[in-house]
């Protein structure tokens, strides 16, 4: 496994020519600080300037005086353009701690500073829950009698439970980065209590995050939804949003892809779907997008979570089967 290799691909389209492109953590350029200083119209062709994607650091080994070194993100905004340096923020912060400066560290100081999301200390998972203990059963009873979703859907995606600690009375569904790598969590509180908020997940920018990437093939259709309980109620190779949003993360990653879509967020939510389908038309384009991307229509407002609850599986297959493609005469209606 290459370490940061998205930022590779940053990298590549800044500076062309790069030595250990998507082999190495450790690539190679040539210094466009050197390039500048001895007049040069074209590189110099000595490849001087080192970035390694782990530590997330780069240093020209020829420049001296002035020193020439710091994060990627200092190089990518010297010589990369604000997209690059917005792409290289969405990664960053998901290899990289956000809260730290990296301008103001050197080398050794950052060589093994990353930001790691942990499961809670007090989580358990329902495939080591406890039967006969009565807490343990109400979140048995929450996840099957209040969200009739059966247990081994539980079990499938490691979904477990907290009841003390900071995420006391919560559920806890997990997300996996495509390496398998725990990279944010949902705690749902499973009382009506209003005193305590519905959702506190993990002090990360869940901008940063695609959900369960480990779990998408990016080859097959995908299905896009709000939240992780919708995500429970549809076919596998769903890509939940955590929102109303298509954040860079996704949309990169989408336009990078470009798998079949159907959109499937909460009725409620109609100009929301309506803007992020305009988005996805920049990705496919007009003469394209009727065949990669549908919408699910509902005539309920009920999110697609309570349709399942209510009207069983058969109507959210129903409804997958009715999506369609919208035309811009059906958009400008909307």
């Amino acid at each position: 496994m290459i370490y940061g290799i998205e930022i590779h691909e940053i990298i590549k389209k800044i500076f062309d020519d790069v030595k250990g492109y998507k082999d190495s953590e450790q690539l190679k350029v040539c210094c466009p600080r050197c390039q500048q200083r001895d007049g040069l119209l074209i590189p110099d062709g000595k490849y001087n300037l080192e970035i390694n994607t782990r530590k997330n650091v780069f240093h020209c080994w020829k420049c001296d005086n002035p020193k020439f070194s710091g994060s990627i993100g200092k190089l990518v905004k010297l010589y990369g353009s604000s997209y690059d340096y917005k792409l290289y923020e969405s990664y960053s912060r998901i290899y990289y701690n956000k809260n730290l400066n990296y301008n103001n560290l050197n080398e050794e100081d950052v060589s093994d500073i990353y930001y790691q999301v942990k499961l809670p200390f007090e989580y358990i998972s329902f495939k080591n829950m406890d039967l006969n203990n009565d807490k343990h059963l109400e979140f048995y009873n929450y996840w099957v009698l209040n969200r009739k979703l059966s247990i081994d859907l539980a079990y499938e995606y490691d979904v477990g439970f907290c009841t003390h600690g900071k995420y006391g009375n919560r559920i806890i569904v997990p997300s996996y980065d495509k390496f398998g790598k725990i990279n944010y969590f949902i705690g749902r509180y499973i009382y009506d209590d209003k005193k305590h908020p519905k959702y506190l997940n993990p002090p990360l920018d869940k901008t940063s995050v695609i959900f369960n990437e480990n779990r998408i093939n990016w080859d097959s259709t995908i299905f896009i939804v709000e939240g992780v309980f919708d995500m429970f109620s549809l076919p596998s190779n769903t890509l939940v949003l955590l929102g109303k949003e298509l954040y860079l993360s996704i949309f990169n990653k989408l336009r990078e892809k470009k798998p079949n879509i159907v959109l499937v967020l909460d009725p409620d939510a109609i100009r929301d779907s309506i803007r992020i389908y305009m988005n996805l038309l920049s990705i496919y384009g007009y003469f394209e997008y009727e065949k990669k991307i549908r919408m699910v229509v509902s005539n309920t407002n009920n999110d697609i979570d309570e349709i399942r609850k209510i009207f069983g599986q058969e109507k959210i297959n129903n409804l997958l089967k009715n999506s369609k493609s919208l035309n811009i005469n059906e958009i400008n209606m909307i």
